[in-house]
């Protein structure tokens, strides 16, 4: 589009259904990091080859995740519990805020977990959108805490569509997990 003066105007889309996009792979961006073009503590997802800025946690989110970590971290045998770390899924990478996986021999990163969650203070409905990610991934158990609503959702039985079993649970409720720790009493976990 042009305007008067015949100058392009910054209102007309660049891009149109006949664009061609570069996709990146995981290991573009892993090379984008051994030159020094993205940094190690960048917080980012790839998501079907595009890259997804994360913002960083707030206290009420790090508070939950921190409690959570206790919870879990003794009670899960021989798994691991890790924190914002990297998770392999179909198109790139994610990065919960929490998970238990099978240990992994130190060069592997995680395509699968027992549990995913993630704390949503701001971010539910890109949370919700993960759920595909996480299903796809087979990992049978996904929680989304929802902070602002004061509830956690737990996604169960995933499928090639997504979880075919969603419940919400709310404070003066337990959720029983699969991993072996004991159950989480929502009314502790948000208010921690």
């Amino acid at each position: 589009m042009t305007s008067a003066t015949g100058v392009a105007s910054l209102a007309a889309p660049m891009l149109s259904a006949e664009t061609a996009i570069h996709r990146l792979s995981v290991e573009d961006v892993r090379r984008m990091v051994e030159v020094g073009v993205l940094r190690e503590e960048d917080r980012m997802e790839l998501v079907d080859g595009v890259l997804v800025d994360v913002s960083p946690p707030g206290p009420a989110h790090s508070a939950i995740v921190a409690w959570l970590n206790r919870h879990l971290v003794g009670a899960v045998g021989q798994r691991e519990v890790r924190v914002q770390d990297l998770l392999l899924v179909e198109g790139g990478f994610v990065m919960p805020d929490l998970m238990v996986i099978d240990p992994l021999p130190r060069d592997r990163q995680p395509s699968s977990a027992a549990l995913v969650i993630e704390v949503s203070v701001t971010t539910q409905r890109y949370d919700a959108a993960k759920s595909l990610r996480y299903a796809g991934a087979a990992v049978p158990e996904y929680w989304i805490v929802d902070v602002p609503k004061r509830g956690v959702d737990v996604h169960r039985r995933p499928s090639p569509t997504g979880y075919t079993e969603i419940k919400r649970y709310g404070e003066g409720e337990q959720i029983a997990t699969e991993v072996a720790a004991s159950p989480v009493d929502v009314s502790a976990l948000l208010l921690g």
